[in-house]
């Protein structure tokens, strides 16, 4: 493959004394779809987390368009993390939850609700925006956390974003 999109080599990452990658390396063209199957505890959250800048790996490198993202922190990397639970805080709205990568990344406020009304129409959840997230069903609440993902990770396309 040509110019990955997304290039791992050689990462290696290791929780105390228990080493859960060894030296994997992957390359992932843009648009491409890729699935990481294995028994439970093999690593493939953990290699997620490490993508997202949620673990730190104890060697190798984890590639973006060709720039090395080891040391950024999640919210430099361009990358989101939807995970198992949903994260979801109880305490904001759905509309707070779907565009706190957008705040977090500095874009201002009629820009976020801009882009948060595209994922609330996108993954059909109007008119739930303004309500509390406890109230969702667990689809609801699977969609909400699957918006705040989509929000960061294709903010790039709209103009009045910072990146």
């Amino acid at each position: 493959m040509t110019n990955p999109y997304l290039s791992i080599e050689s990462l290696t990452v290791s929780y105390g004394g228990t080493r859960v990658l060894d030296r994997v390396s992957l390359d992932v063209a843009r648009g491409e779809m890729i699935a990481l199957l294995g028994s439970s505890g093999c690593g493939k959250t953990t290699l997620l987390r490490a993508i997202a800048g949620f673990v730190v790996p104890d060697s190798g490198a984890i590639r973006v368009e060709g720039r090395d993202i080891v040391g950024l922190p999640p919210e430099q990397r361009g990358t989101a993390m939807m995970f198992q639970s949903y994260a979801l805080w109880p305490h904001m709205t759905v509309a707070a939850n779907i565009g706190y990568g957008l705040r977090m990344r500095g874009w201002k406020k009629d820009a976020i609700a801009a882009r948060v009304g595209e994922m609330l129409a996108l993954l059909q959840l109007g008119g739930f925006g303004p309500g509390p997230v406890p109230q969702l069903s667990g689809g609801k609440g699977q969609r909400a956390s699957l918006g705040r993902a989509l929000a960061v990770i294709t903010s790039r396309r709209l103009p009045d974003g910072p990146m």
